[in-house]
């Protein structure tokens, strides 16, 4: 996700997903997948902006100072291959241990709602007509560094090798106004077809993701540590 702006304020999630350099690339589109319920206010994104953008003219980002993180989903298209319960959980955790790392790197991370407090909602999505997957497929150790990474892998099924896609909504943790979101795919900059590599383009865009995330909500004005 890719997170911001222009001038006054529309900077977040329209350039949270800024081109990595010489790892993953913005793909040509992204089709909404369902997690942000919502899409009526979201724009094309433009240049290097998210490929669809949404970001508050009313938000007033000095008054907050803490982020809260929702455990990750991840949302597949109906008749999709199966993608096995352990690799899914892999993916979610990685990419909810990203958004930790990087966020907690500027702001404080609490674990509840409350004033001054934004609530980051994220997904790792696929194509339109997505459903939550399964049985809570959601990050499941929150603050706490995975022991190895998606690389280990084992199936051979073509679903986010190669590519991925999320879904980022940033709202006001009381009141639940949405103040930021976005829509965005990112892919290799070359294939990759099993092996020790294979799910090397998710986790390269998972920690692109988040760090854009965390760099965006700085510029906007959110109060650090």
């Amino acid at each position: 996700m890719k997170s911001v702006f222009r001038s006054s304020g529309l900077i977040l999630l329209s350039s949270l997903l800024l081109l990595a350099c010489a790892t993953t690339r913005q793909t040509r589109s992204a089709e909404p997948a369902g997690f942000l319920r919502d899409y009526s206010t979201l724009r094309a994104g433009e240049g290097e902006e998210a490929q669809l953008v949404y970001v508050s003219s009313d938000a007033r980002w000095s008054d907050y100072d803490a982020v809260m993180i929702d455990s990750v989903t991840l949302w597949r298209s109906e008749g999709a291959s199966e993608l096995p319960a352990q690799e899914s959980q892999q993916l979610t955790d990685f990419f909810y241990q990203a958004l930790h790392d990087q966020l907690s790197k500027r702001f404080r991370v609490v674990d509840r709602p409350g004033p001054r407090v934004l609530r980051i909602r994220a997904a790792l999505t696929e194509a339109k007509g997505a459903r939550v997957v399964g049985n809570a497929i959601t990050s499941i150790v929150p603050q706490a560094r995975l022991v190895s990474t998606l690389a280990g892998a084992a199936t051979d099924i073509q679903v986010f090798v190669g590519r991925a896609s999320a879904e980022v909504d940033i709202t006001d943790s009381v009141t639940g106004d949405r103040l930021a979101a976005a829509v965005d795919q990112r892919s290799g900059t070359k294939a990759v077809r099993g092996g020790i590599a294979k799910w090397s383009d998710v986790e390269l865009a998972s920690e692109f993701w988040a760090e854009r995330i965390a760099t965006r909500l700085t510029e906007l004005g959110v109060r650090g540590r």
